[in-house]
């Protein structure tokens, strides 16, 4: 019996660290799914080279640029420097970046042992100027006639 209890709390322990369904915050692509910005799925980004900047860096996810076009690149699991990321740099044996390719992440202070590589599961367009759709208007209440 005393053998067992050390199981048991441990069991304990990892039931309480478990979430919830549904109550995570989505990640990634997903976290965008309602925002008008979010465009269709792109395959691939050609001329890879040509990325010249990048912006909205979260852990699971980057906006790349490419002149006035953007896209939203979703990487795999958690890429742990990308949010903190001072340059990126792209591992594309072709001239297309697609996804199973990856960004290389780069921080000048701190950050894991050395560069560190974040594989690509999607790349979507993006648009910076989209607003989002006004709300609906409420339809106008019956008016009361007083008797």
């Amino acid at each position: 019996m005393l053998r067992a209890l050390p199981l048991i709390a441990a069991a304990a322990a990892l039931v309480a660290c478990s979430s919830t369904p549904g109550s995570a915050t989505p990640s990634g692509i997903a976290r965008y799914a309602d925002d008008p910005r979010l465009g269709e799925e792109a395959r691939n980004i050609c001329f890879a080279r040509s990325i010249d900047g990048f912006s909205m860096n979260e852990r699971d996810s980057v906006v790349l640029h490419e002149g006035r076009t953007r896209y939203l690149v979703a990487v795999a699991g958690t890429c742990m420097d990308l949010e903190y990321a001072e340059a990126i740099a792209l591992d594309t044996p072709t001239g297309c970046l697609t996804p199973g390719d990856a960004i290389i992440v780069s921080r000048a202070m701190g950050g894991t042992f050395g560069p560190q590589r974040c594989i690509i599961t999607s790349i979507r367009n993006w648009d910076p100027k989209a607003k989002a759709k006004p709300a609906p208007e409420a339809a106008p209440a019956a008016e009361e006639n007083p008797a």
